[in-house]
């Protein structure tokens, strides 16, 4: 593990890594409880997460005893998502319905799914942006911040760096100070298309924030962003304000 500051990175095989973070995570759920009396995570799309949130949803062992997110008391939303319909093969709610949602006892009603498959892109991040607003002013209605603050949000990274659906060439997306959630088009993402995407001061607002991918020909890439030897990628704008910032990538 290195650290620089309020920086972590873990590096290792795919099941250590994942259980590194899922143990972080349900640590980081009890203490937002016992601070806050609730826990907010924002999930990530993509691949690597899956065995991520299999491992949340199974719970981390620790001498004999199974340690789970208290579910009752957390509320998940989502970084970004593709416009497709919510059963859709490539919707990051889809992706996280088979491995967690449908395997662990959450509330449906502490689910905020991105609306990303309305034909009015500007529209539907206007609407989520409202929903993160409502939920956060029930907290605090009368002391309530320019930007919510997340207890932790996971996100991955891409090929070109990018990360939720804040991808190099979108430079308005990039310097977008006011807005929580956009709409983007993104004609050169895997799959290309229209997404919505949480903005870079929602994540650098964030309590914690934590990178998580397994594919072995990102760790470099992730190894650069993390000693800042990599300062051009949308990723290297992750700089948490006030929070914490943890990286978990394969060991190369």
């Amino acid at each position: 593990m290195d650290t620089a500051s309020n920086k972590s990175f873990y590096s290792g095989t795919e099941a250590e890594i994942t259980e590194q973070a899922a143990t972080l995570i349900i640590a980081e759920a009890y203490h937002a409880i016992s601070e806050r009396g609730r826990f907010s995570l924002v999930l990530a799309g993509g691949n690597s997460p899956r065995s991520l949130y299999r491992q949340l949803a199974r719970g981390v062992a620790n001498n004999g005893k199974v340690t789970f997110i208290p579910w009752e008391k957390s509320w998940l939303f989502w970084g970004d998502e593709r416009s497709v319909p919510a059963n859709h093969p490539e919707s990051n709610y889809q992706m996280a319905r088979e491995t967690l949602l449908s395997q662990a006892p959450i509330p449906e009603n502490h689910i905020f799914r991105m609306p990303a498959e309305k034909e009015d892109g500007k529209e539907a991040a206007r609407e989520y942006e409202e929903t993160i607003r409502t939920f956060f002013q029930t907290a605090s209605p009368h002391s309530f911040p320019d930007f919510p603050i997340f207890d932790l949000l996971i996100l991955g990274l891409g090929d070109d760096g990018h990360t939720a659906s804040l991808f190099p060439d979108n430079a308005e997306a990039l310097q977008e100070t006011k807005r929580w959630v956009i709409a983007v088009n993104e004609p050169h993402a895997k799959p290309p298309g229209k997404r919505l995407t949480l903005t870079f001061p929602v994540i650098n607002h964030a309590r914690n924030v934590l990178f998580f991918t397994t594919a072995r020909e990102k760790a470099g890439l992730a190894k650069k962003i993390f000693s800042a030897e990599e300062r051009g990628v949308p990723a290297s704008r992750v700089k948490p304000l006030k929070g914490k910032t943890f990286w978990f990538t394969l060991q190369l």
